[in-house]
């Protein structure tokens, strides 16, 4: 599955070259999600300009009377061929069929192969990219019960032959589609196989599994996105087949007289499913779920879904978004069971994303709705959750002792002149004492006047507020703010990504909170510029740095921590496959160290393979969270190297 991801994010690279226009298409098709994704008018029309064309339309609130209806149109035809559909998956339509004794085939050869070997589907455009051309042709001889070759010819031809008797025989077919157009109640099918054309053309009847979100307001923004979700899904610059369909096949040839049903159906139908939409349509938090176009590309380096696949998520909604889809339209049990304590909200899926849904904002708004209706995601959050209401951090240690690591240290007394605040956060105080007697120590060297809050320091909130807590959350964030404005805070330095990240969100909260958070690489990156500090450290030092992901993605902090490693005279900087914006989550965020610790690890083995593989002798971080969990990832691997946080690293260089 890996591999086959690779190969897509490899092709888009080639093809970006290509697409001149690709980011103006972006930009037009998130435009157009917004405005039409789930909008009431637009769904009424496009059924007025589909009933106009000839094609009929049907409504189902939910999975079951959405088998119920398509049982009552098969009008007892036991065999049912289809294509590709995301939403037959959802409401469990081929076990229903099956189950009352309808053969459902699917024709689409990624799609065809699960379905003969028994396996659930890792993506919506390569549904069988887990499995090697050698477990495909086990399972096809087993299902098959004939020899086949593990060659992709042979195993495409074997499945032909087993298809094209089940397609004679047919007489209905049934597919998803890609976008239905308002203004001219017209069908795009997007394909590169060409069964969708063999399944439309059945001779009776053909119907079309939607949901209201697949709604454009016109084919030209319809192609638009199909041309955005070829791209993301695939890695094509255009796909080998868009079919539109705007009624029943008909001929007025002879006397003029229209007759239907010539070369494809009489008969077109339209199944439009809410299960759960009409819901998230009128919430804000949770309507930017509707506007996904379905590429996938969000699984393509989540890093959990590397190590979970399909059991991250549902059948017809995979990875993060879908576990939220679950979870808000079907109930935060099922949500749970789909995997909602495991997003790691690292966000990479926003950074994949063409529309760039905001998945782990709307994973803290599903958290925190689900254990404000009673249901619990994690038991090892309760701990974490009562040390932090009763002690103000994560670390069941008291808060008289939060200050000691600053013993012996000279804070500025005088609330005058531009003291800074050093904000030093909990894995500082109680975990990793040494980075923050360095980081204050580095920041004075820059010249810096520092002022510290000692045992008056709260946590900032940012972990109780990924797991759902969002009510703690914002108890923490107004005893810190009173906390800063009694101090008379002009602005706030601090070392750990998540502290900065929850410091700087206080004001989506409370407006009122204006003061600036810097990261304490922004500000030694300028003293290295101006020529206040200088570095240097045994030559010949080959290191790789870790971009933690509240550092790169969250808040585009990508030159600093380079430009100062860089800046340290005997230092070798080698990158890893993948780093900066593009890089992968250590394993430890959004309470997964807490509640899958196992899992953070096996995440955080990945992220050392890479380091391993640049040669690298230091791997250099600049999260707590991060370096607790890269060290411990470290020691699953041999010639792992060492794990150190770049402020140790600048500590060092400083003294020489």
């Amino acid at each position: 599955m890996r591999a086959a991801f690779r190969a897509v994010l490899e092709r888009q690279r080639k093809t970006r070259e290509i697409l001149t226009d690709l980011e103006e298409r972006v930009e037009r098709l998130k435009r157009t999600r917004e405005e039409c994704a789930a909008d009431r008018a637009l769904l009424n029309n496009a059924v007025i300009s589909l009933e106009r064309n000839g094609i009929r339309v049907r409504k189902a609130r939910d999975s079951d009377e959405s088998v119920r209806i398509i049982f009552e149109e098969l009008s007892g035809e036991r065999i049912l061929v289809k294509s590709k559909s995301n939403i037959s998956r959802e409401i469990g339509l081929s076990q229903a069929l099956s189950e009352a004794g309808v053969e459902v085939v699917e024709t689409d050869i990624g799609d065809r192969i699960i379905q003969l070997a028994g396996e659930p589907p890792v993506h919506p455009t390569g549904p069988s990219a887990h499995m090697d051309r050698y477990e495909i042709a086990s399972a096809l001889e087993n299902s098959l019960g004939t020899s086949v070759e593990p060659k992709p010819s042979a195993i495409i031809r074997a499945i032909l032959e087993n298809l094209m008797p089940k397609l004679e025989a047919s007489s209905v077919g049934l597919t998803g589609v890609n976008a239905i157009t308002s203004s001219e109640g017209a069908l795009l099918f997007v394909h590169n196989e060409g069964n969708i054309g063999l399944v439309s053309s059945r001779r009776k009847k053909l119907i079309v599994l939607a949901t209201p979100e697949k709604i454009y307001p016109n084919l030209e923004e319809a192609i638009n996105m199909v041309r955005v979700e070829t791209y993301y899904a695939t890695g094509q610059s255009i796909t080998s087949y868009i079919s539109i369909l705007t009624g029943p096949s008909r001929t007025a040839d002879i006397e003029k007289e229209v007759h239907l049903g010539v070369h494809g159906p009489s008969d077109i139908l339209v199944i439009f499913v809410d299960n759960g939409r009409e819901s998230l349509a009128g919430d804000k938090d949770l309507r930017p779920l509707l506007e996904c176009i379905g590429c996938g590309s969000c699984l393509l380096e989540c890093p959990v879904y590397e190590m979970e696949g399909p059991t991250f998520g549902s059948p017809g909604h995979l990875g993060g978004a879908g576990v939220c889809f679950v979870s808000n339209a079907f109930g935060a049990e099922t949500g749970k069971q789909c995997g909602l304590s495991k997003c790691l909200t690292c966000r990479s899926c926003v950074l994949r994303c063409p529309v760039s849904i905001d998945t782990p904002r709307i994973v803290e708004k599903t958290r925190s709705r689900a254990l404000g209706g009673g249901h619990k995601l994690a038991d090892a959050h309760d701990v974490l959750v009562k040390s932090i209401r009763n002690y103000s951090n994560p670390y069941l240690q008291p808060k008289s002792i939060r200050d000691r690591w600053a013993r012996g240290i000279t804070f500025a007394k005088e609330k005058t002149g531009k003291p800074i605040l050093f904000y030093a956060g909990c894995s500082l105080s109680y975990v990793r004492k040494d980075v923050a007697v360095s980081a204050v120590k580095i920041l004075q060297a820059c010249g810096l006047e520092l002022t510290y809050l000692g045992k008056n320091e709260s946590c900032c909130g940012s972990t109780i507020l990924k797991i759902g807590k969002e009510d703690v959350f914002l108890t923490l964030a107004k005893q810190n703010i009173e906390n800063f404005h009694l101090a008379k805070t002009r602005s706030i330095v601090t070392v750990c990504p998540g502290c900065l990240t929850a410091l700087r969100r206080y004001r989506e909260y409370f407006t009122e909170f204006d003061i600036p958070v810097e990261h304490i690489t922004e500000i030694v990156s300028r003293a290295l510029e101006e020529g206040k500090i200088s570095l240097k450290i045994e030559p010949g030092l080959k290191v790789t740095f870790h971009d933690p992901c509240h550092l790169a993605r969250e808040n585009s902090i990508l030159n600093e921590p380079r430009m100062i490693l860089q800046s340290i005279e005997g230092i070798e900087l080698v990158e890893m496959e993948r780093s900066g914006e593009s890089t992968m989550c250590c394993g430890s965020g959004g309470g997964v160290k807490t509640a899958h610790p196992d899992l953070a690890v096996d995440i955080g083995a990945r992220k050392i393979k890479m380091a391993v593989d640049t040669g690298a002798e230091l791997l250099v971080t600049c999260c707590p969270w991060c370096e607790i969990n890269l060290e411990e990832a470290s020691t699953t691997l041999e010639g792992s190297p060492k794990v150190i946080n770049i402020l140790s690293l600048l500590e060092k260089g400083l003294k020489s």
